[in-house]
């Protein structure tokens, strides 16, 4: 017969404190100290299986990561299909307070069909969590137990943290046709961008953008050599010097054709 054990939910550190978490930063997962029922601490000499699974997805509907299969699928029924399947390893440090530490490293690890294993996020999915299983003996009994789920992951690229970034349109120097440099405020919201692309003509972008993104007033290099200035809606142009002119095209305030002076 196999009891239940109590063991609590792992907890992440990340880096720095407060995340987010990115993929090429390796995930600090620890667990507080684990007793059998009449208090006796769990060490080493009595573990059978100890170590932590990965879901991703929403609670109810999630799937678990299989590395022996190195695929994504249903959790199996029941805590013994669980055990059965390798679990990321956690190793105990004497004297630490959160004695049990694991490592969840995310970039460069795939599937058996070349994708990610943990993907970067798009409008908060996917998430991930971590939940640790723990099989030991004590007394003559076997202990059996599955904690809580971890805090959810949601991950970022490392680029998505930086400030300033460059970025090209397909990721390789060689071959991009577009490239766009960007500054983010604290809030890591864009702030404003010059993007220099080759898609339609050779042309210069210049803008400054409002909350989410938008953008308010951009200056167009285009590709027959206009210069094209775009204002904010209800914004205006605005020349604090002497403006010089060979030439001025332009449409009446009150309608009516276009005038030349």
């Amino acid at each position: 017969m196999t009891l239940p054990l109590a063991v609590p939910a792992p907890q992440i550190r990340l880096d720095p404190p407060g995340g987010p978490a990115v993929l090429e930063k390796a995930i600090d997962l620890r667990l507080p100290a684990i007793a059998f029922p009449d208090g006796t601490p769990l060490t080493g000499d009595a573990l059978d299986r100890m170590g932590a699974h990965l879901y991703r997805g929403t609670p109810g509907s999630e799937e678990i990561w299989n590395e022996d299969e190195k695929r994504w699928g249903a959790p199996p029924p029941g805590l013994d299909g669980l055990s059965a399947l390798t679990p990321l390893p956690m190793q105990h440090l004497d004297g630490d307070p959160l004695p049990w530490k694991g490592l969840l490293v995310a970039t460069g690890q795939k599937d058996r069909n070349d994708a990610p294993k943990i993907a970067k996020a798009i409008g908060g999915s996917p998430s991930y969590r971590l939940r640790a299983l723990v099989r030991a003996h004590h007394d003559g009994a076997e202990y059996l137990g599955l904690s809580p789920p971890s805090a959810d992951l949601v991950f970022l690229s490392l680029a998505d943290t930086q400030r300033f970034a460059v970025s090209l349109d397909t990721g390789d120097a060689q071959t991009c046709r577009k490239v766009t440099i960007q500054l983010k405020d604290a809030g890591l919201s864009p702030v404003g961008l010059v993007e220099i692309h080759d898609t339609g003509g050779r042309e210069v972008v210049i803008a400054n953008l409002g909350p989410g993104g938008a953008p308010r007033a951009r200056i167009l290099l285009l590709d027959n050599g206009d210069i094209q200035l775009e204002p904010a809606p209800g914004r205006s142009i605005v020349l604090a010097g002497t403006l010089e002119a060979q030439r001025i095209d332009y449409q009446p305030f009150a309608g009516g054709p276009r005038q030349t002076l």
